[in-house]
């Protein structure tokens, strides 16, 4: 992990705890609205950059999200009918695991990223943000477009 990695993960872990101090508890909900703002921002770099296009299947663009942002030193991304799964194994970002915070609710930067960046790029303004599965390995499911299989 490179140094400018290292200081983006704190700046998520940093978000996680303003959110818990400044709303009175931990909300995920408060996360991916926020970090879906970093996200779109992360997409527009991304489609300057020639890394993604308008095109780019959904599976792939999170593939290059989660390779880009260093999201985990493992992962892997499954799809199914409608939906597509990114597993996080030893998560980079993690504010619990990573920042050692404690928090009563998760407060995840990555479904707001995602959500963010799929909007940035495809032209979209999606409903809902990727649904969050903490545990030993994380899961983030994104739901997508029947078509997009």
């Amino acid at each position: 992990m490179t140094n400018s990695t290292d200081y983006l993960h704190r700046t998520f872990m940093g978000l996680g705890t303003a959110v818990s101090e400044l709303f009175g508890k931990s909300s995920q909900e408060l996360t991916n609205l926020f970090t879906s703002y970093i996200g779109a921002e992360i997409g527009k770099i991304l489609l300057e950059k020639g890394l993604v296009s308008r095109d780019t299947p959904i599976h792939e663009l999170i593939d290059i999200l989660a390779r880009e942002l260093e999201f985990g030193d493992r992962f892997e991304i499954t799809r199914h009918a409608g939906s597509v799964t990114l597993k996080i194994m030893d998560c980079n970002v993690c504010p619990s695991k990573i920042g050692g915070v404690p928090f009563e609710t998760s407060v995840c930067p990555i479904p707001g990223i995602i959500r963010g960046a799929i909007d940035a790029v495809k032209g979209t303004s999606g409903e809902g943000y990727a649904k969050l599965k903490p545990g030993e390995g994380c899961e983030v499911i994104a739901m997508i477009e029947e078509e997009e299989s």
